[in-house]
């Protein structure tokens, strides 16, 4: 039987056709969703998803957009931190959460969705379920193809392997 991986653990990736899809996402909510937002829930999703690859991949990308260690750290683990944050990212990263972790329909509360369309309005809430969408799908891809963390340039070593929350 053929293991299907590379010399370093990775295996067989899924084909362009495939991902075509997952780059138009990708494209979506990049023109939608403001980087700071973006960061919040990318940075959070990966941390809970445990996704090696995409924490170290939005560390990095976090601290090119002028993030310090604080504050992706504040991402990260945010019900650690929730009192150092305003409380428009507070309604989107529990947004994050309830996505991540769904059970349900009641996983994402009206009061919830109320919450993030105060902060964000109904259609950038909308683009924020997306955005959620899309870096969860990422992970699943990611943690199931072990994409190696250590082939990003411009990581650092706790990039790759964070405390993370659970």
């Amino acid at each position: 039987m053929s293991t299907h991986r590379n010399d370093h653990g990775q295996r067989t990736q899924v084909s362009a056709g495939a991902m075509a899809p997952m780059l138009a996402l990708e494209a979506y909510t990049r023109a939608r969703v403001s980087r700071s937002d973006s960061h919040l829930i990318r940075l959070r999703v990966s941390a809970v998803n445990d996704c090696r690859f995409c924490t170290a991949m939005h560390r990095r990308d976090a601290r090119r957009g002028g993030w310090d260690d604080t504050r992706i750290l504040a991402a990260e683990d945010w019900p650690a931190h929730a009192g150092e944050l305003p409380a428009g990212d507070l309604a989107v990263l529990r947004f994050a959460d309830a996505i991540t972790h769904i059970h349900g329909e009641e996983s994402v509360s009206d009061e919830l969705w109320d919450d993030v369309v105060r902060h964000r309005g109904e259609a950038g809430t909308g683009q924020l379920l997306m955005e959620v969408v899309t870096i969860n799908a990422w992970n699943r891809i990611a943690v199931a193809t072990r994409k190696d963390p250590g082939s990003l340039r411009g990581v650092r070593p706790e990039d790759i392997d964070p405390v993370r929350p659970r």
